[in-house]
């Protein structure tokens, strides 16, 4: 019985090792394929807002809609793409700007304003990489502690998503970010030293 549970443990920390690298294998393939829609829709948008500036005027501030397809393109293409946008969505509204007839006292007045703008959008690219990784910290942890969680009989040590095996103390701290610390439980400690009491008895009456 134990060495058919012991063949099913290695059998399911191969089968797990096997998914990775399939996964691995096909990710570049996926992402490839599936970035040309995002990049599309990134400029699509980015395309609208700018007419919408342009049609509006300068009169009307709408430079936060430029933060939308700067956050789409740092949620779906990463923060490579996100800071590219950023660039791309400020020299949109600098065209915008100009192409509606704005006119500065000073001519410096429209770079430090684009500068700004720059900044903004930097800073969405910021949050926006911010709050992925919090998400996918929050899902790693969820996915460690929930559902089947295979565990190894004989030594104790649980198999993680990546097929590697670990004792549960390395567990909690790999993917639940604790802290381990090494106590004895009440339980333990009664039998710890009702053991050590009946070998103090038993030496007595021995000598």
């Amino acid at each position: 019985m134990a060495v058919q549970q012991h063949m099913d443990h290695v059998q399911t920390a191969s089968t797990i090792t096997m998914n990775t690298a399939k996964r691995d294998a096909a990710a570049p393939g996926r992402l490839q394929a599936g970035r040309v829609r995002p990049l599309m829709l990134v400029v699509a948008s980015l395309a609208l807002v700018g007419y919408i500036d342009r049609v509006t005027g300068y009169e009307v501030s709408v430079f936060l809609l430029y933060a939308v397809p700067v956050a789409m393109a740092t949620r779906w293409l990463g923060t490579a793409a996100g800071l590219l946008t950023a660039m791309a969505a400020t020299g949109v509204w600098v065209w915008a700007d100009v192409a509606s007839g704005h006119t500065y006292s000073k001519a410096w007045i429209l770079y430090v304003n684009a500068f700004n703008r720059m900044v903004f959008f930097v800073l969405t690219v910021a949050a926006i990489r911010y709050m992925v990784g919090r998400h996918r910290s929050l899902l790693r942890r969820l996915s460690a502690f929930t559902g089947t969680q295979p565990v190894c009989t004989q030594c104790h040590h649980v198999a993680g998503h990546d097929g590697y095996w670990r004792s549960f103390e390395d567990h909690l701290a790999e993917f639940g970010g604790a802290t381990i610390q090494h106590k004895v439980c009440p339980d333990c400690a009664r039998r710890g030293y009702a053991r050590a009491a009946y070998r103090g008895d038993a030496i007595e009456q021995a000598s």
